[in-house]
């Protein structure tokens, strides 16, 4: 007797250590898989003292008032509620403008990086996957010309130097929309990659790589329609519920992550 498998038939002893084999692979994947940590105070404050997390939360206000704007006072403009989330709105634009000032160093510490890996001959030092790291690569530069184009803006609104910022900021946004694309084609390609060489071992992490797929697309309808490359096919309204969705998919993919003791483990046998 035996059991059918891929065209073979497998005796019973061998089917039976293959189950075992196969459940000491699951259990070893979710002994090594990362979980969402439970929410306490310590935790929740440490997590929004991020200078970056601090940021996505006004994220949220700010595009919460840019939605409630076009949904709800879009025929009401002159409503003196409508004036004040309106001033509330480009208030929170100028003061996040604050908060990333001088990203652009951030950026060239990474591009020296990439550009070292990409260069180096040396097996300890060479990255396994060069396209991926082209790609990281080209999205930071891009973005190191955003951020610097980005404070521009910032110093024309605050009136700090005297020049319309207004070309430097439809451009910025171009430039942003182009980096989001190249972040959205590399995650994609990293989650078909893993998916195929099955290094995504449990549930949470490919919903990881989903929502941060679902991420990109989100800054990608908020630059898109910034930068005005959609015409008229995405509204004011939308740009603020893309950019809420953004926001808290940051926060949630920021969360820390920690290792499930395997005392809690559960392996359901076949």
């Amino acid at each position: 007797g035996g059991v059918w498998a891929g065209g073979f038939i497998l005796p019973h002893h061998i089917s039976f250590h293959h189950k075992e084999e196969k459940r000491r692979r699951t259990r070893r994947s979710m002994g090594d898989q990362k979980h969402l940590l439970p929410i306490t105070l310590g935790r929740l404050a440490s997590h929004l003292n991020s200078l970056s997390n601090k940021d996505k939360v006004i994220k949220i206000v700010q595009y919460t008032a840019q939605a409630i704007q076009h949904y709800a006072f879009d025929d009401f403009k002159t409503d003196p509620r409508a004036r004040r989330i309106n001033t509330l709105f480009w208030s929170l634009v100028l003061h996040r403008k604050l908060f990333r000032y001088m990203n652009s160093l951030s950026d060239l510490v990474t591009i020296h990086r990439l550009v070292n890996q990409l260069k180096s001959h040396d097996s300890s030092e060479t990255t396994t996957d060069k396209v991926d790291t082209a790609l990281l690569l080209a999205k930071t530069c891009t973005f190191f010309v955003f951020w610097l184009l980005d404070n521009a803006v910032y110093l024309s609104m605050g009136k700090i130097v005297d020049f319309d910022g207004s070309s430097s900021a439809m451009l910025s946004f171009k430039l942003w929309l182009f980096a989001n694309v190249i972040n959205l084609i590399r995650n994609v390609r990293r989650y078909v990659k893993e998916k195929r060489d099955e290094k995504i071992s449990g549930e949470e992490k490919s919903l990881d790589l989903e929502l941060t797929i679902s991420k990109d697309i989100a800054d990608i309808v908020v630059a898109l329609g910034f930068s005005k490359m959609a015409g008229p096919h995405i509204s004011w309204g939308q740009i603020g519920i893309a950019g809420v969705l953004s926001a808290v998919l940051h926060l949630y993919l920021k969360w820390p992550r920690g290792r499930m003791k395997r005392s809690t483990l559960r392996v359901k046998h076949e």
